[in-house]
């Protein structure tokens, strides 16, 4: 039925990527999304576990990374800024869901320490400590305007308040 409707839209299914998944047994990953569902501390009751793949991460940490090598201590500081800022909002609107604060913590801890060995590097700070003092956390959001990823959902629930 699948292959049918696929075939009359001109589109194609990968036979090797395409298996059915028993969510309650494993989890899986689904538009860089991994999907599994868990029991909640509290409650104990089954919930869909959503959060950011270790392959998204893994993207979003090399392209950051790439967005404040040494090589870009020539472009002006508010460029190199706005390009992080630009990669980091995107991936965060996409992949900023509830359970996903753990992977957001470890995205949010990597640009900041991306932009701050840039700036290490683009002032001449060898040392790695004396960049954390010149540099501190609230500099980095305030003065040179790096964009915080939320760390929590916007929504609770799925559920419309009365």
């Amino acid at each position: 039925m699948v292959r049918h409707v696929l075939e009359r839209l001109d589109l194609s299914l990968n036979e090797a990527k395409t298996h059915i998944v028993d969510a309650n047994e494993a989890s899986f990953d689904f538009l860089g999304l991994t999907i599994q569902m868990s029991r909640g501390a509290k409650s104990g009751k089954p919930y869909p576990n959503v959060r950011p793949s270790d392959k998204a991460v893994k993207k979003i940490t090399v392209q950051l990374t790439e967005l404040t090598k040494r090589e870009l201590t020539c472009i002006p500081l508010g460029d190199v800024v706005a390009n992080v800022n630009r990669s980091l909002r995107g991936w965060a609107n996409y992949f900023h869901y509830r359970n996903s604060s753990d992977r957001m913590s470890k995205v949010r801890y990597h640009a900041e320490e991306r932009l701050r060995t840039h700036l290490r590097k683009r002032y001449k700070v060898r040392n790695r400590m004396a960049g954390l003092v010149k540099f501190p956390r609230r500099d980095l959001y305030e003065r040179y305007g790096l964009y915080k990823p939320p760390m929590e959902a916007g929504w609770k629930t799925a559920h419309a308040s009365a």
